[in-house]
């Protein structure tokens, strides 16, 4: 009977534990709604942006069937710290713990703060970490590979690790030296990474459209997407967001899928104006295989300096889970594109 009592003992002590150091995730100031469109959204993101687009894969992951991620690094990993996130999750991947992000995101779901994360059983994910990288070492990233093969078959996982290049978007046809540091953080390797990733999600892509493509490019109310109870500064986002919509698909929506694209830090339309949604490669492919590209801004806050969207909780303990406002915001925008 004491061994019993003391076994009842331990796991109530471990299940407090757990509640008391997971504020982030067990959080449920509201009911989060059931998705209301599945299986039509992928993501991208390179660096913050990388950060970002695991979160939204991992928390909405019956709606997201594919991530590519470049210099980003595992779910949760900052913890709601500013340090976390920048010494484990940029500099020291010994300090990640892949078993106790895994356990934060099977506790997030039984929160029901993020979606069962079996939904990620047959997504596609796309990993790229240049060989120089040295802002997000290249350790993050094999992290990174570590925390979803957890979840997903290694065979729907592809991995690009052995590239010199440093911390940047990569192109074929736009940017800087691959290996040069520096704004705007968008590197010429001779490499089309989006549509290496695109490819993958998407199968027998059409060759991408040699023609100019700016017409297509919409401007989007984003700070409309807001929750009333916060701004455009505690909520981190720019008043507007970008979109480019394929010609075919201006007038019959139903023929197309969304892919959202998140820039890195200074990578804002304050910090590089409208070269990160014009000049990475996206929109030439999109053109040819009506794929609707989504590109939210960031705002540079007092809390956020650089433009970098939301890892470590500078908007508010929810920032990884549904709740979080960039996630919602995000989220809604993507819906309202295809609907």
């Amino acid at each position: 009977m004491n061994r019993m009592n003391n076994n009842k003992f331990i796991l109530l002590f471990i299940i407090v534990i757990l509640l008391l150091a997971s504020p982030i995730l067990c959080r449920k100031s509201k009911e989060v709604k059931k998705n209301e469109s599945s299986d039509q959204i992928t993501v991208s993101g390179i660096s913050s942006g990388g950060y970002m687009a695991v979160q939204f894969h991992v928390a909405f992951s019956s709606m997201v069937r594919g991530a590519a991620i470049l210099a980003g690094g595992p779910y949760w990993c900052a913890k709601a710290s500013l340090i976390t996130a920048q010494l484990d999750c940029m500099r020291a991947p010994e300090l990640i713990s892949i078993t106790e992000l895994i356990a934060a995101t099977e506790f997030a779901a039984t929160s029901m703060t993020i979606d069962d994360p079996s939904n990620l059983k047959n997504s596609q994910v796309w990993l790229y970490s240049g060989t120089n990288d040295s802002i997000v070492v290249p350790g993050v990233m094999k992290k990174l590979l570590e925390y979803y093969s957890n979840y997903i078959d290694i065979d729907n996982i592809k991995t690009v690790f052995d590239i010199q290049s440093e911390h940047a978007f990569i192109t074929n046809s736009f940017g800087n030296n691959c290996t040069y540091l520096g704004p705007d953080y968008i590197n010429n390797c001779n490499f089309n990474a989006p549509w290496e990733f695109l490819s993958q999600f998407y199968s027998d892509l059409n060759q991408p459209s040699l023609n100019n493509l700016t017409k297509n490019i919409i401007t989007i109310d984003q700070s409309s997407f807001i929750p009333i109870e916060y701004t455009t500064i505690t909520a981190g986002l720019n008043n507007l967001a970008y979109a480019y919509i394929p010609t075919a698909c201006k007038n019959d929506k139903s023929l197309c899928t969304v892919h959202v694209a998140f820039h890195g830090c200074l990578q804002t339309i304050a910090n590089i104006g409208d070269t990160f949604y014009t000049k990475t490669g996206y929109n030439e492919i999109a053109e040819t295989n009506n794929i609707i590209i989504l590109y939210p801004q960031a705002l540079e806050t007092e809390l956020n300096p650089k433009g970098c969207f939301d890892w470590w909780s500078f908007t508010g303990e929810d920032y990884a889970s549904q709740l979080g406002v960039q996630m919602s915001v995000v989220k809604s925008m993507a819906l309202s594109l295809i609907n």
